[in-house]
C-alpha cells in the first residue's frame, strides 16, 4: 500500500496534509525518514511512525462500544448526532459501520466492524445469536403477556416474534433475551404484554458483554477469540 494512502486512511489528514507531513520529515518507516509520498509499505511487517508515534496498520476493525442515549446508530444522519461522532475519525475512513442497531433512546452494547461477512454472521436471524436486554417499565405485565413472550408473541401489526426468555427482576424490571432485532422489538413486546418501557439497555450480544467498557461512550477492540467465536456460529 502507498504510504500516503495508508496515512490518509488512518485519518492523519487529507492527501495534501499527509504529503506535507512526509515533506516535513515527520514520517518514518522502520526508523528511517520517509522521503517519498508514493513509496509502498508492507503493512504486515513495516513499522510506520508519525512524530515518533507508531501508526496502527490494521485493516479490519472489530470493536465493542457502550452506546449512550441520544445517538442514532448510523454513520451519518441529517438531524441527529450519530454514534460515529464519538469514535476515532479513522473508523469512518476505514469503512467501519455498526453491526445492527440500537434505538436512539437505548443505551448499551453495540458492535462495529468493516468486515461485512463477520457482521452478517451476527445479525442474521438464523444464526441464533442471543442478545440480552435490561428493561425498566411502567404498568404491569400480565401473566398471559409474559407467557406469550416466552412462546413467541404476535405484535399488534401481526409481526411474529420468536420465543424469548424473560427473567422477572422486580415488579418494574426484567431481563429479556431475544435472537432477533426487529424494529423496536423489545419495547413492542413489553407493550403487548401490558407495560411501557422507560429504560432499555443491551447487556450482551452472544458471548460479548460490557466488560471493559462499563463507562458510557467507551470502546474497546475485540480479542481474536471473540472475533473467531462468531465465525463458528452455526
Amino acid at each position: 500500500m502507498r504510504l500516503d494512502k495508508l496515512l490518509a486512511n488512518k485519518a492523519y489528514g487529507s492527501r495534501k496534509e499527509v504529503h506535507q507531513l512526509i515533506k516535513d520529515q515527520r514520517v518514518t518507516i522502520n526508523g528511517e525518514v520517509a522521503r517519498k509520498k508514493d513509496i509502498h509499505v508492507d503493512i504486515e511487517s513495516d513499522v510506520i511512525a508519525v512524530d515518533g508515534q507508531i501508526v496502527n496498520t490494521k485493516q479490519h476493525y472489530y470493536i465493542k462500544f457502550h452506546k449512550p442515549k441520544g445517538y442514532v446508530t448510523a454513520v451519518e444522519d441529517a438531524s441527529h448526532p450519530v454514534v460515529m461522532d464519538l469514535l476515532p475519525p479513522e473508523y469512518i475512513k476505514m469503512g467501519v459501520v455498526p453491526v445492527g442497531r440500537l434505538d436512539k433512546d437505548t443505551e448499551g452494547l453495540l458492535l462495529l466492524t468493516n468486515d461485512g461477512v463477520w457482521s452478517h454472521s451476527i445479525i442474521n436471524g438464523n444464526k441464533h445469536v442471543e442478545k440480552v436486554y435490561y428493561v425498566e417499565f411502567e404498568g404491569e405485565l400480565t401473566e398471559d403477556g409474559i407467557q406469550r413472550i416466552k412462546e413467541g408473541i404476535v405484535l399488534g401489526d401481526g409481526t411474529h416474534c420468536k420465543p424469548a426468555l424473560i427473567d422477572i427482576l422486580s415488579s418494574k424490571s426484567v431481563h429479556i433475551t431475544i435472537e432477533e432485532g426487529k424494529y423496536h422489538q423489545v419495547k413492542r413486546m413489553i407493550g403487548a404484554a401490558g407495560g411501557t418501557v422507560t429504560y432499555l439497555k443491551r447487556l450482551t450480544i452472544g458471548h460479548i458483554d460490557l466488560t471493559g467498557i462499563e463507562e458510557v461512550g467507551s470502546a474497546q477492540d475485540l480479542s481474536s477469540d471473540d472475533i473467531e467465536a462468531f465465525k463458528k456460529i452455526a
